[in-house]
């Protein structure tokens, strides 16, 4: 293993693994999804075209998650006057996480062909939850991004959504700047309570079993949901 495979390996390690986010217990509070709306001071821009079956062109989250995102959007208000918090993608259909991660499996099968069973479930999971843990079927994640005045995405060191490990959050081999504009995105979106998984630094949460862990609660309080907008939405565990 080479140095830079090495520090990866090391930011990995502060992942929370499938094991570990399956064991945190759950209780829905049965909190409505809802549709992002103008109570949002910042900019909705749905991305995920296998959503639109579901979704249509808007982005559904938990209802007390939309005013923590305006919470977020005025703190980096008051950092820079010309940026915007942009919702990229909210609430993710199980079927589509399903789908996520049953590519994910296959990519790694094509990379490491010796991993087999939960291994391979662990490792398939760092880029793609395992559906019944994963944030986004809950409600309770976004996937967010800083736009600037120019209408341009600022400078995070990679594409939001990009499989490489220089999406983790503490990448050591992004430019300086790229480094601080993903510090403040990240305060702005702890500074609102959400909690930051840092292996992607485009994605945040609340709720979920990811957020339960990082802020030491005793539980989520978000479930996996099946939800369309023609059909509503079916809490699928608790």
């Amino acid at each position: 293993m080479n140095t830079q495979d090495a520090c990866y390996a090391a930011l990995e390690r502060h992942f929370l693994t499938y094991t570990e986010l399956a064991a945190v217990p759950v209780e829905d509070n049965d909190e409505p999804l809802i549709a992002i709306g103008p109570e949002f001071s910042g900019k909705v821009l749905a991305v995920d075209s296998t959503m639109k079956v579901h979704t249509g062109d808007q982005i559904f989250v938990r209802s007390r998650v939309v005013p923590m995102l305006d919470v977020a959007q005025r703190a980096l208000r008051e950092i820079a006057q010309d940026y915007d918090l942009e919702v990229v993608c909210g609430y993710r259909h199980l079927d589509v996480q399903r789908q996520q991660f049953q590519d994910q499996i296959q990519h790694v099968q094509q990379r490491t062909p010796s991993l087999s069973g939960e291994a391979l479930k662990e490792a398939a999971h760092r880029f793609s939850a395992v559906p019944e843990v994963a944030g986004h079927p809950t409600g309770g994640a976004v996937d967010v991004r800083i736009i600037q005045s120019n209408g341009q995405a600022l400078a995070m060191g990679t594409e939001l959504g990009e499989d490489c490990p220089d999406t983790y959050v503490f990448s050591p081999f992004i430019k300086r700047e790229h480094w601080r504009n993903r510090q403040t995105l990240r305060f702005c979106m702890l500074r609102a309570g959400f909690a930051p998984f840092d292996g992607e630094w485009w994605h945040f949460s609340f709720g979920d079993r990811e957020w339960a862990r990082y802020f030491d609660k005793d539980r989520a309080i978000y479930s996996q949901l099946s939800f369309s907008m023609d059909k509503g939405a079916e809490t699928t565990s608790r």
